[in-house]
């Protein structure tokens, strides 16, 4: 049966191709496929099952590199190379407010791709007039913005391990400030925001298993009922379901979620009375 697959042309560029059935190929393959008047050459991701026929509108995969194939790859990566450190100098020579990510050509060299990252729309009219003297070719320009330039750069994040993005990660989502609270993280910036100055990612991957281990754990801020007497929680240690409790002796306690019990209004009895963080009594 005919199929549909996941090709990566270069980092943080995919394409979804049609497979013809006689065409044998499996993830991790490098293979040519046809875009329109281009053929372009890239690596089997993944495979989304079969299909019926073919759709006219998608890319349609030709065959898997031959060693001749794969020669004419790395030579285009080293013309490549050639023609973003011209481009460069275009750049700098036209003063134009860009940064340069990537530049590749497609597998035939029928067209210059462009790749760069701005804070603005950058009129690069006459920048393309130039590389296309300069190269005789098609010339694409396409900005990107600052989390899809952290995936094609790549780097190692605060964690010590390689970008998710550049790693694994395919798709982005959208991040806000409520997963950083839902797991306490402290809220400056520097503590929350990516190499790419925008929320980490990995909030959004482990917000769903933090609001999971929140369930059943007091509020903090809230009274509880721990083995030692009524207290005040002052810390959730969410992944370890655990509270601190801070009593009205002053004491703080960090017991297992399971020993405390919450109380549904504050206490007031006078032997429940709990010392308030700005000095009151209640």
């Amino acid at each position: 049966m005919d199929k549909h697959v996941t090709v990566e042309i270069a980092p943080g560029e995919q394409v979804i191709c049609y497979c013809p059935e006689k065409v044998a190929i499996h993830i991790g393959d490098q293979c040519l496929f046809a875009d329109g008047e281009l053929v372009e050459c890239g690596v089997i991701l993944d495979e989304h099952g079969c299909v019926d026929s073919a759709e006219s509108l998608i890319p349609q995969i030709i065959r898997c590199a031959t060693l001749q194939d794969q020669a004419r790859a790395r030579e285009n990566a080293l013309l490549a190379q050639m023609a973003e450190d011209s481009c460069k100098q275009h750049v700098r020579t036209l003063a134009l407010d860009m940064r340069l990510v990537l530049v590749r050509y497609s597998f035939d060299r029928k067209m210059l791709l462009v790749v760069f990252a701005a804070e603005e729309r950058v009129d690069f009219r006459e920048l393309i007039k130039r590389l296309a003297s300069d190269f005789h070719c098609r010339i694409e320009m396409r900005q990107i913005g600052v989390r899809d330039e952290a995936s094609i750069i790549g780097g190692m994040g605060p964690c010590g391990r390689e970008h998710c993005c550049t790693a694994w990660l395919r798709r982005f989502e959208s991040v806000n400030v409520r997963m950083a609270r839902t797991q306490s993280l402290s809220l400056n910036p520097l503590n929350i925001s990516g190499m790419c100055g925008r929320l980490k990612c990995c909030l959004r991957y482990e917000d769903e298993q933090y609001r999971g281990a929140l369930r059943g754990l007091p509020r903090e801020g809230s009274y509880v009922e721990g083995p030692d007497g009524v207290g005040r929680v002052v810390e959730l240690q969410i992944m370890l379901q655990r509270v601190r409790v801070r009593l009205e002796d002053g004491r703080v306690f960090t017991y297992p979620a399971s020993e405390v019990h919450m109380l549904h209004q504050r206490p007031t009895c006078r032997k429940h009375r709990i010392k308030i963080d700005d000095g009151e009594t209640a």
